[in-house]
């Protein structure tokens, strides 16, 4: 198994928030709020949606904000995204140029598109495995 870590300097808040506005519902009665969550969740949904084109994730962590960096960690059964040289280097040629929303809680001047290089890098994918101790 193979741990992954992915940082993004794009808000993927997992809010939850899914499906059409209701404005029954008492969690955002204000569509402006609503509408912002919705576009975090949106985020989140993009980047597991990525991840999930080449692998099924065993063990998915909810993002994390430390200074304006959101980071989460996952786990896959084989090495899916090994090209070779980089054990997450598919992965990286895979999120290359993703539309990702912005004007949430990230950076202004941040990039429309996901950049896995560079000086205006917003994503990086670390890989670590994981030892599987088997009993018999």
């Amino acid at each position: 198994m193979i741990k992954i870590t992915c940082s993004t300097l794009f808000d993927i808040t997992a809010t939850g928030i899914t499906g059409h506005y209701k404005s029954s519902a008492q969690q955002f009665k204000d569509i402006d709020k609503w509408n912002r969550a919705r576009n975090q969740q949106r985020n989140w949904e993009t980047l597991t949606q990525l991840i999930q084109l080449r692998t099924q994730i065993v063990d998915l962590q909810n993002p994390i904000c430390k200074d304006a960096v959101w980071s989460f960690e996952f786990t896959t059964e084989t090495e899916v995204f090994n090209d070779g040289t980089d054990p997450v280097g598919i992965l990286k040629q895979d999120s290359a140029d993703v539309p990702m929303l912005r004007e949430l809680d990230n950076r202004p001047n941040i990039e429309s598109v996901l950049v896995i290089s560079g000086p205006d890098q917003n994503i990086w994918f670390t890989a670590e495995p994981i030892n599987n101790i088997l009993e018999n």
